[in-house]
């Protein structure tokens, strides 16, 4: 009988996270490693995912998600290092906001190369070991689902790509019992924004009608937790979360 609401924690469960060394990523290692996981860490900056790894003392590898070789060599070196891979959570992402019209298209290749390219190229490296009762959590947006505004079109397309993927993912691995989650935050409190054009309208508009509707990337990290802790023979489909604020927004 499955009790709703129990956990069973993850003490000893190996996790690998990629996008580790900053925001949501980061936010789940240190989550994951105070829940009692073991915890492999996946990034291309080696000196944030270094220190992050030592703090928890986790197993750390680097590499750039849109390099599809790199990331096979690092999932199967954090594998080797933790005795396999109980979960992954594919947390590398970035966002360039501006109106399909007035962007270079360069930018749109960036955006689905990390968001999209990445992601499958991360479920590609880690599927071999995952098996029976392991768990796959994407993390996604609920612009996976919607279109918050045209400043956040070209994410939000991606990001739906994402939503995708992972309904690829539960049919292609959930036969063997792996445990697919798309996990969609609402706004998130990152650096993903810091840099991306601060002068733009568009942008200016979005940003300021999100301020002080965020979410935090530890409140991002204690659900992935809640869904890493319940019971094998529970799936977590899709789990959405805002902050309160901005469920007027959704």
């Amino acid at each position: 009988m499955i009790t709703v609401g129990a956990l069973d924690g993850l003490d000893g469960r190996r996790v690998v996270v990629t996008g580790a060394s900053s925001g949501i990523g980061a936010a789940v290692v240190r989550a994951a490693a105070a829940a009692g996981a073991r915890v492999g860490l996946l990034a291309r900056r080696a000196d944030r995912l270094a220190t992050l790894a030592e703090e928890v003392g986790g197993h750390a590898a680097v590499a750039d998600v849109t390099d599809a070789a790199a990331v096979t060599r690092a999932v199967d070196e954090l594998a080797g290092a933790l005795g396999g891979i109980d979960a992954v959570v594919a947390a590398a992402g970035t966002m360039h906001l501006g109106a399909v019209g007035e962007t270079d298209p360069e930018r749109w290749r960036e955006v689905f190369d990390v968001n999209v390219h990445g992601l499958l190229a991360t479920a590609r490296a880690a599927l071999p070991h995952l098996g029976d009762g392991a768990s796959w959590v994407t993390i996604s947006s609920m612009s996976g689902r919607r279109v918050p505004s045209a400043a956040g079109g070209v994410y939000a397309a991606s990001k739906h790509a994402a939503h995708a993927v992972d309904e690829t993912l539960r049919r292609e691995a959930g036969a063997r019992g792996v445990r697919v989650t798309t996990v969609a935050p609402g706004f998130v409190a990152t650096d993903l924004m810091a840099g991306d054009e601060p002068g733009r309208d568009d942008v200016t508009a979005f940003r300021e009608r999100m301020h002080g509707l965020g979410l935090t990337p530890e409140q991002v990290a204690a659900a992935v937790v809640h869904v890493l802790g319940l019971p094998p023979e529970v799936c977590v489909v899709e789990y959405a979360l805002v902050a309160t604020a901005q469920q007027r927004e959704t």
